[in-house]
């Protein structure tokens, strides 16, 4: 009888692990710069074919929304994390001076433009959904709720980066904008 129970008991605490909803953000504290970080639980990751230098070769931009609480004052950032696939012989990387981001959302276009010091340690890696590669170019943008809200909402949505050499746009590869949207509603919370 007492094995029945237990098994009772296990089998009704991995079903309730099972339906808990995943997190809708992840809080740490960055002791280098002193504040609490609320990041988004999944990025948008964006990506262009490169079929030009090699098959199955794509850049990617992984975009992070990020928000940066000092002493009781937020701050909310998208990050940019720029990597490619394609062998860097065949392609430099994108020069750090050339860091503009435009965003078409629903036919709108937002341009942004880099912050002078990236407003994050970048050794927290795995908080920050960077991907796992080498040559990963980071970078971060001053955003605003409402930036944040209509391009969670949006249908339609693509990146580009205007000063890179090869100026054409990255498509939604992997969608987190209803991540995005569960962000926004934490940090909109008292």
């Amino acid at each position: 009888m007492n094995i029945r129970l237990g098994l009772i008991l296990a089998l009704t605490a991995l079903a309730s692990c099972a339906s808990r909803p995943p997190p809708t953000s992840r809080e740490f504290f960055d002791e280098q710069n002193a504040s609490t970080l609320l990041v988004v639980a999944k990025p948008m990751v964006f990506a262009r074919e490169r079929s030009d230098v090699a098959a199955h070769a794509r850049d990617y931009a992984t975009l992070v929304a990020v928000e940066i609480d000092n002493s009781g004052e937020g701050s909310q950032y998208l990050l940019l994390f720029r990597w490619s696939t394609v062998d860097r012989r065949m392609l430099p990387p994108p020069e750090l001076d050339q860091g503009l981001l435009r965003i078409f959302a629903d036919g709108r276009a937002i341009d942004l433009k880099p912050v002078d010091r990236l407003p994050v340690n970048f050794a927290q890696r795995r908080e920050l959904h960077v991907p796992k590669h080498d040559d990963v170019v980071p970078r971060g943008y001053k955003v605003d709720t409402t930036t944040l809200r209509f391009i969670s909402s949006s249908r339609e949505l693509s990146v580009r980066m205007p000063q890179e050499p090869l100026d054409t746009r990255f498509t939604l590869w992997e969608d987190g904008r209803s991540a995005l949207t569960q962000f926004l509603q934490r940090t909109a919370a008292p």
